[in-house]
Parts: C-alpha cells; structure tokens; sequence
C-alpha cells in the first residue's frame, strides 16, 4: 500500500423538495420569483436544467460544521484594510492563522498586501466540486404562495425548488496540514506568526530565501484537523430557505479512501435509472483495482439503510479491499484506523 498523503472521496445529498443555495430573485408575470442555482446541460439531445450547490456554499456549511463538532475557533471572515475600522469592505479575509484555527489550516486563506505590505495566501487542501443533481432524477418545480395584508390585495410570490440527490467530489490533501511554505511573494505565514510561534516550527531551507515551517508536533495535527474534517462531512448541516424547504444535507452516501496521490477519484459514480439512486458498482470495483497501488487504506463506503436501490448488491460485490457501514460509522472506523494520535 501507499503512504497516506491524501484523502479522497464522494457523497451523495438527498435532496427532495428542497432549496439549498440561491441565486437571487427573477421577475416574471410581474411575480418576485425567488430562484435556486442550477446550469444547463445537454442529456439525450434535450437540455435540462440541473439543480447545483455552488462549491463555496457547501464548503461553508462544511467550515460551520467542523467548528461546532469539534469545539474549534471559527476564523472569522471579516473586512480588512483602509477604511474597514469605518464599516468599509473593499478586502475580507479571515484571521489567517493556521495555527490557532484549524478551519485556516484546512481550508486557506488569502490577503493581498497594499503596497509596501506583504501578502499572504494558503491554497486550500481541501479541494472539492460543487454538488449536483445525477442525471434522471431533477426537476425543477414552482411553489406559489401569496403574502396575505391586513389590509388590502394579498401579494402573489413564487419560488423555485427542486427534488434531486446531490453527488460531488473531494480530495483533502493531508500531506500539507500542519506544513506551510513561504515561497517569495506567497506567504503561507505571516512574518508576525512566524516570530510569534517561532518554538513550534522545525525549520528548513527550500532554496534561496524560500523557507519551510513544519509544526513539531504536525503528525498529531494532521491527523486532529483530518479526522474533524471527516467528522463534520458525516455530521454536515445547512443550507438556504431551512424554514420553508427543510432538508437533512448530512450524506446518505458517504465514500473515500486514503491515497498516495492526489487523485479525486470517487467522481460520477450515481446512476438515476429507477426510483432510488444507484451506486455504480463495477465502476468503483475498477477504480480499486487500478488505484491498488495508490491506495493507502481500503475503500470506505457509508451507507445510510434503504437508500440505494441497489444497497444488497452493493454489500455482497464490495468485500475484499472494501469498508461497509452507517456514513458516521466509517468516518469512525477510519479516525480509529489512521487519524486517532497516542
């Protein structure tokens, strides 16, 4: 097997009747019609319009989470800059200290210095897709509904929602927790951060004034920031309109795996033929025996009872190389297997 330097994987979301990330308001029959996200795609020569959540909303429900199941301090996303102490916001940024902020840490940061200043950006190691319907199983529907006055004509609204199960993709690249790189004009650490937390860093050269800080205790941070990602993937909540379109957005189906490579392997693999979804098995089959000597643990699968359609054939193909259970047993299993210090 492969050294663990990344953890890949995919979930599915049920996502009927609900709205979970807008994108603003259309007017239509003079109408405020409040509509979701969604793109257009071609599928057997018609195009359809398929319901998404951006990658920057779900990621945000995924920050969220993580902070409260874990206890950790939320990085505040915050106006900075000139004029930013007036209620100015020309330049956000959160307290960009990975450090003290576990949320910093696995999902960066970014500040561009003004002039004279110097700049500061972590690309992020969690890396993922947006989240959207699987073929055969969206349709956009129109709730219409009517704000009734004391007083006068009641007036008409509308919105848009959709009934779909949701499918992305994640790589969460482990290798790079707990390390920063402060490569010329990109800094991971600020100069203050270094000097503040100086004992905590093993040092090292990368060539001329490029320099690597890597925490002394980094394997046990890795492994605390990876296993609370995973916690907060199993336990996910959130999303727009909850009131009027209330949604569970935890997984129903929740894969990965520990890898060698960076690979975001677990991608389109829902089929939308029948009344459930399906779990493309021999496609998953395919993609353990060609990553075999990529992989650094077996292949996680969480499943959520009487979800798939396909769920008996799914527990009697997938066994050797292969973890079978609830989505927050498996992120339990796998924290106990690889991620828990001591």
């Amino acid at each position: 097997m492969s050294n663990l330097n990344n953890i890949a994987g995919a979930l599915l979301i049920d996502a009927t009747a609900t709205f979970l990330n807008g994108a603003g308001l259309g007017v239509q029959e003079d109408k405020n019609r409040v509509i979701p996200k969604t793109y257009r795609e071609k599928v057997n020569d018609r195009v359809e319009e398929v319901p998404y959540v951006s990658a920057q909303s779900w990621r945000r429900w995924l920050r969220d989470t993580a902070n409260e199941e874990n206890n950790w301090n939320p990085s505040e996303l915050r106006a900075i800059g000139e004029g930013s102490e007036k209620g100015n916001t020309n330049k956000i940024a959160t307290e960009l200290n990975p450090i003290d902020f576990p949320e910093d840490d696995l999902f960066g940061y970014m500040k561009a210095g003004a002039k004279g200043e110097e700049s500061i950006q972590r690309t992020s190691p969690f890396k993922s897709s947006i989240l959207k319907g699987i073929k055969n199983m969206r349709t956009v529907n129109i709730d219409e509904a009517f704000v009734h006055l004391k007083e006068g004509t009641p007036l008409p609204y509308s919105t848009k929602f959709y009934s779909t199960h949701l499918e992305g993709f994640f790589n969460l690249e482990y290798y790079r927790l707990g390390v920063y790189d402060n490569l010329g004009s990109r800094q991971e650490l600020s100069s203050e951060l270094v000097e503040k937390h100086a004992d905590k860093f093993n040092k090292s050269d990368l060539g001329g004034k490029f320099k690597r800080y890597e925490l002394k205790n980094g394997a046990e941070v890795r492994k605390e920031h990876a296993a609370g990602l995973l916690k907060g993937l199993a336990y996910l909540r959130g999303g727009a309109k909850q009131a009027a379109f209330g949604a569970d957005v935890s997984p129903k189906v929740l894969i990965f795996a520990g890898l060698g490579s960076a690979n975001p392997i677990f991608n389109n693999l829902f089929i939308g033929t029948g009344e459930r979804p399906i779990l493309n098995i021999d496609l998953l089959l395919e993609l353990s025996n060609d990553y075999k000597s990529r992989l650094a643990t077996p292949i996680y699968v969480g499943l959520r009872k009487g979800y798939l359609q396909n769920e008996e054939e799914v527990t009697k193909r997938l066994e050797e190389g292969f973890v079978l259970a609830s989505p927050i047993e498996i992120v339990n299993q796998f924290t106990k297997a690889y991620l828990t210090n001591g």
